[in-house]
């Protein structure tokens, strides 16, 4: 194994390493802290995109607007984030030279008992619970992040 190999294997699951810790850290937070912060970003996002596209609503419309946007955002982001994990780890997996199928199954193995693991986490965060759906959209993030990957 050349150095510049050992490089890429070692930079590719730290990497991974990193992202997890980053998914832990949020889910550590509790729901109410999450919620609040989500909704900040978004309100920040709305008022902004309103002011550079001229476009006028009232405050009520804007507070259901962003209402509206930080709900669907909450309910999608499992998914954006397991596609970015399952991107990272699948990488991981081929700089361990599995191919195929096989760095496919490897990959999506991880990100579900990752998965799995953080929301039996979530048990012990005040207002946050084990879910099924959350469950499912880590798997489908993470599987359209593998398939994207292994298609390249």
């Amino acid at each position: 194994m050349t150095v510049n190999h050992k490089l890429k294997l070692t930079l590719s699951w730290l990497a991974v390493l990193l992202f997890m810790l980053a998914i832990y850290f949020l889910s550590s937070q509790p729901a109410s802290v999450s919620n609040a912060y989500s909704k900040g970003i978004v309100a920040f996002l709305v008022e902004n995109a309103l002011k550079l596209t001229g476009a006028a609503i009232n405050d009520r419309d804007m507070l259901e607007l962003s209402r509206r946007i930080n709900s669907t955002a909450r309910e999608y982001m499992h998914g954006v984030v397991f596609f970015v994990l399952g991107m990272l780890v699948h990488n991981a997996v081929r700089q361990c030279g599995a191919r195929g199928m096989k760095a496919v199954a490897v990959a999506l193995a991880i990100c579900v008992v990752y998965g799995i693991t953080d929301e039996i986490h979530q048990i012990f965060v005040p207002g946050r619970a084990f879910q099924v759906s959350d469950l499912a959209m880590d798997a489908a993030g993470s599987i359209i992040g593998i398939c994207l990957i292994w298609a390249l």
